[in-house]
């Protein structure tokens, strides 16, 4: 739950940002949200090194569109939706065959959590970006919606398909 006292923090944060104070930009890309964009970007990019460049190029580009930030939607929200379209220009840029990375996965993972994502990486690209921002991240409907460019119902149910998809490809084959 937002309080008012968060939400008059955040403006005054986002005021810091609009203003070009360099502590404001270093908390923010240091901070809780420059780790949140690195894990939902992690989940989704090849390699680290191409998460780290498109974690760049979302800050990046918040610099040139905070001043045009009117605050009706959260920052995390403003910004998941700068990575969304910034992974998007990855991927358009990307030529069609890539190597494939030594390890799938990152370490300190045991066997259950190296089970999950690989779970995780066959669900359909929207699902598992739907999961991710909801679960990983804990964005809102309302936030995915706004980040996916969705209405909140079409959010919801892009959600409740992403959920379902999960709970077949985790269910043991009793086929």
């Amino acid at each position: 739950m937002v309080t008012h006292k968060d939400r008059v923090s955040e403006e005054e944060f986002i005021l810091r940002l609009q203003k070009g104070d360099d502590e404001a930009w270093k908390e923010l890309s240091a901070g809780e949200h420059g780790t949140s964009l690195y894990n939902y970007l992690r989940h989704k990019l090849p390699s680290q090194q191409d998460v780290e460049d498109v974690v760049h190029d979302t800050l990046l580009a918040s610099v040139r569109a905070i001043q045009n930030f009117d605050g009706r939607v959260k920052l995390s929200t403003f910004l998941f939706s700068l990575a969304h379209h910034k992974l998007a220009d990855f991927w358009r840029r990307r030529p069609d065959t890539a190597e494939l990375p030594e390890t799938l996965v990152g370490p300190g993972l045991n066997q259950e959590g190296i089970e999950f994502v690989e779970v995780l990486h066959q669900l359909k690209d929207e699902h598992r970006q739907v999961l991710l921002m909801r679960y990983h991240i804990g964005l809102g409907v309302d936030e995915i919606a706004t980040v996916l460019g969705k209405t909140y119902r079409g959010a919801e149910s892009l959600l409740s398909r992403a959920r379902a998809e999960l709970r077949r490809a985790m269910s043991p084959d009793d086929e």
